[in-house]
């Protein structure tokens, strides 16, 4: 019995390593990209893709056949050199997750020979090829490891008056960027380990945005994009350094000068084009649910929304599949400092053709030489039945709390969930032990739960709390009322 047990437990082993190395793989011209060499990780729910050439991007984060990236149709194939000799319209934005150091407005060196902001963000971390390598963590997980090379700061700046760029007189930081990710067989979650690196002799106070640009529209001739959403927590007692809750980056006259160059001719005198286009924009919908704010994408509304998340999650939805993609990261800490006082934003792009983007701010974080640090996020996909989106876990999407109707003894709720796995709930009595347990239905990313149940009993209920077990047999806890 002793053998026969070492024996299953070695099939066991051998089972699960093949399971998590058919996870990855390295292909040649994915997607008719035109780039050599793809790292790209996939299972039955998604598939990722992470591109050396793209500066180590990851261009692909699908929930079956539905996207959550926008891809920039100009630089597929392309990749570019190291210097940072770059003009402001020679940003290389290949699309997908990035990332820029922060603060921004220390990156560059102005004429005057002071510290300034410079757009585009510094070329050896955001835009310049990456190493990409096929690792394993400490779990025995399949990752997909990129590294950058040694981004050194102030970078130069273009200075259009004289037709010249302007150097710094020193180097004042080297950084360097790594992001370790990998998945699981049976969900959609992927999960983040970014490090950031001092690699100069001096200390230096450095954060990251790490951003994705979301697909903001059905076709492009429809520039739909009430369709595409930005779902993001806030509590009234967590105000930006300005003393508001939130802030749009653009005001209306910027706005009207913006699509007035950009777009088409406006005219003041024109009462239709003042209501439409004199604003901030519409497409910044408010509080749509209770602690909830929701933007919409508007391709003639180039601004970003500044607000501090409540909770730690953001979350982006195409409106015309039902598909929600959400980042999970690290909680807001009050003890720490953040660039312009934020930890999360959502921006509208008129770039291109345009996209709305997630970003998420890690803290500031002083670093001695050879010191880094390191910032975990995790990324969930599903189904779900409507917008909007109220709360998120690691099992799953909230968009219709668990609720206990006591005179029809009915139990309401809707979710989409990022694992595997059977639904079950898990009722309690008034001295809070599980006295009931009823299956629902076999449940995975791909399908939205919606749940409308009856509970036959006698005895009184203290909570009912909604269960994902997996194919180990482990609960996952998605609600409770």
């Amino acid at each position: 019995m002793k053998k026969v047990s070492t024996f299953l437990l070695i099939l066991m082993s051998i089972g699960s390593f093949a399971q998590e190395s058919a996870l990855i793989s390295i292909e040649k011209n994915y997607n008719n990209w035109n780039w050599d060499t793809i790292y790209v990780a996939k299972n039955k729910y998604i598939s990722l893709a992470v591109v050396p050439d793209a500066a180590g991007r990851i261009l692909e984060y699908n929930l079956g056949d539905v996207p959550s990236l926008w891809v920039n149709p100009k630089l597929i194939g392309k990749s570019f050199g190291t210097s940072d000799e770059v003009k402001m319209n020679e940003w290389r934005n290949f699309g997908g997750y990035r990332l820029v150091p922060l603060p921004i407005e220390n990156s560059s060196i102005n004429i005057n020979g002071e510290k300034s902001k410079r757009w585009p963000p510094p070329v050896v971390i955001g835009d310049a090829p990456y190493k990409v390598s096929i690792g394993e963590n400490s779990d025995g997980k399949k990752t997909i490891d990129v590294q950058s090379g040694v981004q050194e700061l102030p970078v130069p700046f273009f200075f259009g008056k004289e037709n010249r760029f302007i150097h710094p007189d020193k180097i004042d930081e080297k950084i360097t960027y790594a992001r370790s990710l990998y998945i699981e067989p049976n969900s959609s979650l992927v999960f983040i380990n970014h490090t950031l690196k001092n690699v100069g002799d001096k200390a230096i106070k450095k954060g990251l945005m790490i951003s994705s640009q979301h697909v903001s529209w059905s076709d492009s001739k429809l520039q739909d994009g009430h369709n595409f959403s930005a779902f993001i927590p806030f509590s009234k007692s967590l105000k930006l350094p300005s003393g508001e809750q939130f802030e749009i980056t653009a005001t209306p006259q910027q706005r009207w000068n913006y699509i007035d160059r950009n777009r088409f001719k406006l005219d003041k005198n024109n009462p239709e084009h003042v209501k439409k286009y004199f604003n901030k924009g519409t497409n910044w919908k408010g509080e749509v649910a209770p602690g909830i704010y929701e933007v919409e994408y508007d391709y003639n509304a180039m601004a970003g929304l500044h607000i501090i998340s409540s909770k730690s999650w953001i979350c982006y939805v195409n409106k015309i599949t039902n598909t929600a993609f959400v980042k999970i990261m690290e909680p807001y800490d009050y003890t720490k400092e953040y660039d312009h006082g934020i930890n999360m934003a959502i921006f509208c792009s008129g770039l291109e053709t345009g996209y709305i983007e997630t970003e998420v701010k890690t803290p500031l974080y002083t670093l001695q030489p050879k010191e880094s640090f390191s910032y975990k996020e995790i990324h969930g996909a599903a189904k779900i039945e409507s917008a909007p989106v109220l709360d998120v876990n690691q099992t799953g999407i909230i968009t219709k709390k668990l609720q206990y109707h006591k005179d029809t003894k009915t139990v309401e709720g809707a979710y989409g969930v990022f694992i595997e796995g059977t639904a079950i709930l898990s009722i309690k009595d008034d001295q809070g032990k599980v006295f009931s347990e009823i299956v629902l239905e076999n449940v995975h990313p791909l399908k939205e739960l919606k749940l409308h149940q009856k509970i036959a009993t006698l005895k009184p209920v203290k909570s009912i709390s909604l269960i994902v077990k997996d194919s180990k047999s482990v609960n996952h806890v998605l609600d409770t009322f």
